[in-house]
């Protein structure tokens, strides 16, 4: 029996997260909203102009940004020190229950990487033109608490579990974008960008409503929805809109050139929106809105849904066919959480991100920057804030010190640094640098316990013109 009581339950968190073992790689980097000296820093305002007159892009690092965040737990909770060496919460003398006392009813990671192939820019009187071309691959993981409760602990009777929201979404696409920003006059800049986007692939993982109550009975729901367009998979539905799991598999025969097809096979659209105020002498306001996107995806889609619930009362075991039983309770399991599917286009949204801050320049030197971030995704909302203390003591140097409070932490502590020598620009930043570490002495090992943000963004670019500025920008909030 304890044997089918774990068949029971691997196969239920199976049903509930089918795709969770999808690998994991848009989250923007918030100190480079006001850091002057980096020239795509309209990337996350379009209305920000960039000081040089114009720059060029090195390919595949203008910029290269990776970004990674959890939060439900830090690195300290999942591995710790001791002795002399480190365990995870999973030894025999670890702590399943303090890990699980550090998630929330709902957890999430997130995960983003991106690189542009192409960047370039150049201003015209009052208005400065940028294009990029950029790839991008976006990773969103959400489950509860109660989903990795039942994972480490089983149940008991009287228990109940929820595992509604619990999914997978994954994005990767091209993005090919084009924006313009305009000096209205001394105290007002707008900006836009408009952008044509390819998708590579996508998974898109909605589960409305998955329980399990373990009462006498057994009581467990399925209500979830999956798209999916990855490219070269191959899933075989019958008539009656109805496919087995084993019989998914990938096209052996797909070869590059029908990936560029399927990509271009998936076409959208998105949009920024950026706006810089200068309310009195060196107070500015800005806000902007950033990917308001979309992707059709038509080339390869399949939508899988599932919708079914089960009593359990218990099996009549016959001691000379235990194992003929077991079968047959689990071969009426996997006809009950059946799975349907179609081969329909389908829509996905981009993560929608909504910026406004006010930044203070006591002195052209130095600002002040306050920045409240909005990431709306999946029917989700996350908040983040940052205040951040800008130096711009050279025209070739460039610094900032920023702190986040961030994935229900606050100890993100930031930084940037940009340097301009002759023609080449370069500039590195990182939302949080991890302070505190533990150490594996027999390996050496360097571990940042306490994190649950790990980013950085780099960049090297050809500029042009950068010494020349014209009297209508002397106020610098309205120049980066």
């Amino acid at each position: 029996m304890k044997a089918l009581t774990f068949k029971i339950q691997f196969y239920l968190i199976t049903t509930i997260a089918i795709i969770m073992a999808q690998p994991i790689t848009g989250q923007e980097s918030n100190t480079i909203y006001y850091m002057k000296g980096v020239p795509q820093s309209y990337i996350v305002n379009p209305a920000t102009q960039p000081r040089c007159n114009g720059f060029l892009g090195l390919p595949s690092s203008s910029p290269l940004q990776f970004h990674l965040e959890n939060s439900g737990f830090s690195f300290g909770d999942v591995i710790y020190p001791m002795g002399d060496s480190l365990i995870t919460f999973l030894h025999r003398n670890g702590d399943k229950d303090k890990f699980l006392n550090t998630l929330s009813p709902m957890n999430y990671t997130n995960a983003f990487l991106s690189t542009n192939l192409f960047s370039l820019g150049y201003r015209s009187g009052d208005y400065y033109y940028t294009f990029d071309f950029s790839e991008k691959v976006y990773t969103n993981v959400s489950y509860t608490d109660d989903l990795i409760s039942f994972v480490l602990k089983g149940n008991r009777r009287g228990d109940r579990f929820d595992f509604s929201g619990t999914g997978v979404n994954l994005l990767s696409y091209f993005e090919y974008a084009t924006g313009v920003s305009k000096v209205v006059n001394q105290r007002l800049t707008f900006g836009s960008r408009l952008k044509v986007l390819f998708g590579h692939a996508n998974i898109s993982m909605k589960s409305k409503d998955v329980t399990l109550l373990t009462e006498e009975d057994w009581t467990m729901k399925s209500n979830m929805t999956v798209s999916l367009n990855i490219p070269g998979l191959l899933i075989p539905i019958d008539e009656n809109g109805e496919f087995v799991i084993d019989s998914v598999h990938f096209d052996e025969s797909f070869d590059p050139v029908d990936a560029v097809q399927s990509t271009f096979g998936n076409p959208g659209l998105g949009l920024d929106l950026g706006i810089h105020y200068l309310l009195s002498d060196g107070v500015t306001f800005s806000a902007s809105l950033i990917d308001l996107a979309f992707i059709r995806w038509n080339a390869n889609p399949y939508n899988i849904k599932q919708n079914a619930s089960f009593v359990y009362q218990g099996i009549e075991i016959d001691p000379n066919d235990t194992v003929d039983q077991a079968e047959k309770f689990l071969d009426s399991l996997s006809s009950v959480f059946s799975f349907t599917a179609d081969a329909n286009t389908y829509y996905a949204m981009l993560p929608l991100k909504l910026y406004a801050g006010f930044n203070y320049a006591p002195v052209k030197q130095i600002s002040i920057g306050v920045l409240s971030k909005t990431e709306y995704f999946n029917r989700k909302f996350r908040e983040q804030l940052t205040l951040s203390a800008n130096f711009f003591p050279f025209n070739w140097l460039a610094a900032t010190l920023s702190y986040s409070i961030m994935n229900n932490t606050y100890n993100n502590l930031g930084c940037g640094l940009a340097a301009k020598l002759g023609p080449f620009s370069f500039y590195f930043l990182t939302d949080n640098m991890p302070m505190h570490y533990i150490i594996d002495q027999k390996n050496n090992y360097w571990i940042p316990d306490e994190a649950r943000t790990l980013n950085f963004r780099l960049g090297f670019n050809l500029v042009f013109g950068c010494n020349k500025e014209k009297k209508v920008f002397k106020d610098l909030p309205l120049v980066y």
